[in-house]
């Protein structure tokens, strides 16, 4: 089992969560959609339902991060909630 950790419901959607996900790629954290692939470096804009990016147009290996990742990352009060699968 695999522990994730996320922040909030979708604005756009208002049915998936947004899970904090690791980008790889570009060493940065960002919200993703379970649901709709919606994406956001910034929880701010995911607040205010700006700047998202649908994370299926964009070429980048993710990973799940752990709490201590997240906490390194300063995403620490962001991970209000988490979920095992």
């Amino acid at each position: 089992m695999e522990e994730y950790y996320w922040y909030n419901s979708c604005p756009v959607c208002n049915q998936g969560r947004l899970i904090i996900t690791n980008d790889i790629t570009n060493d940065r954290l960002y919200l993703h959609c379970e649901e709709c692939e919606m994406g956001w470096l910034n929880p701010g804009d995911a607040d205010n339902n700006k700047n998202g990016f649908l994370t299926l147009l964009v070429e980048f290996e993710t990973a799940n991060p752990d709490l201590e990742f997240i906490k390194e990352k300063e995403w620490l009060s962001l991970a209000k909630y988490s979920f095992e699968e």
